[in-house]
């Protein structure tokens, strides 16, 4: 093959990526992944199983064999590992995350992409008249829909304890805290600690059903509030989990501000963002920077970026470490004085 002929060929893949992500939704949406979970069967059989058209669910089933979402044996398919991990009981619950990202929500934010660039306007509020927040504040079925793939796409927190030593932390406050369960692991792995979850009131219901045990136990406190405007004091650790990368410069010097403010002595703000190298363009990070764009005023940054935003919010870096999903952990500490 020459080298035009893999150039075009590369292109035509990058170019066909929305129908493959389109193709596996449909199969989520369908039932087939769940129902595949159950066991392996012909195109057939799934066709009856799920009053599907057997001819195009076949060619739908080798579109999904051929980017390992399910493989063909003798004529029946199962699911891959990759595949398994879009089942509804899956606990990586990347189901919800898949349903989020190919929702009309985000596709029609995507489809203004040209305009952002072209007028620096965000595209969500081009596409859709409003802010990502204020959309989500009047629609509840999508903010029930981001909610869950904000939480699928947010087990990369699960790694949190192993990479931040709790033991000297008495209360540990998640600032934009969604649906709870960053919180609930931090509480899990270390039993001497009290948790605040602070969120808008649309995402409460969720966090009060995830922290349920922690509450009546006394353990967790849930709290409706903005942290651009206010922090709840009394906590020697802030969390921002993927917060800052949603607003701009002037917004997220705003939020370390008052996290510094209410932040007890000798505190820590940890910060888990994708943090962009100062050097190269690693696929997630900067895919998701371009996100940022489309959805809201944010953006991905580098470490020196946040550097420059801690140190005018009374705040500077102590350490940075490796999360998964090329998610990073940034330990803020105040400055001296």
């Amino acid at each position: 093959m020459t080298d035009d002929e893999n150039a075009g060929r590369e292109l035509i893949r990058l170019m066909t990526g929305p129908w493959v992500a389109r193709s596996v939704a449909a199969a989520v949406r369908l039932g087939v992944v769940d129902r595949l979970a159950e066991g392996a069967a012909d195109a057939g059989e799934l066709a009856g199983a799920l009053d599907l058209h057997t001819d195009r669910l076949d060619r739908l089933l080798r579109l999904l064999s051929a980017v390992d979402v399910v493989q063909s044996r003798s004529g029946r398919y199962e699911l891959t590992g990759t595949g398994a991990g879009l089942h509804r009981e899956h606990p990586s619950r990347l189901r919800d995350l898949v349903l989020l990202y190919d929702s009309a929500m985000f596709a029609e934010a995507w489809g203004s992409l040209e305009e952002s660039v072209r007028t620096g306007r965000t595209a969500f509020e081009a596409a859709h008249g409003t802010d990502v927040f204020s959309y989500l504040s009047a629609h509840p079925r999508e903010a029930d829909l981001y909610s869950a793939g904000m939480a699928a796409g947010g087990r990369f927190g699960t790694v949190l304890p192993a990479v931040y030593d709790f033991a000297d932390a008495r209360v540990v406050a998640d600032l934009g805290g969604g649906d709870g369960d960053l919180l609930a692991t931090v509480l899990d792995h270390a039993p001497h600690l009290r948790g605040v979850l602070v969120e808008r009131p649309a995402a409460l219901p969720a966090a009060r059903a995830r922290l349920s045990g922690y509450l009546e136990s006394g353990r967790a406190t849930v709290v409706a509030g903005d942290f651009l405007e206010s922090v709840p004091s009394g906590a020697d650790v802030h969390l921002l989990s993927r917060v800052l990368h949603n607003w701009s410069d002037d917004e997220a010097r705003a939020v370390l501000r008052r996290s510094r403010k209410a932040l007890e002595p000798g505190g820590r703000v940890l910060i888990l963002e994708r943090i962009l190298p100062d050097d190269g363009n690693p696929l997630l990070p900067t895919l998701f920077d371009v996100h940022m764009m489309v959805m809201t005023t944010g953006a991905e940054r580098t470490e020196h970026q946040y550097e420059a935003l801690l140190r005018d919010a009374g705040l500077t870096t102590e350490r940075v470490a490796d999360l998964s999903l090329e998610m990073r952990l940034l330990v803020a500490a105040p400055l001296p004085g």
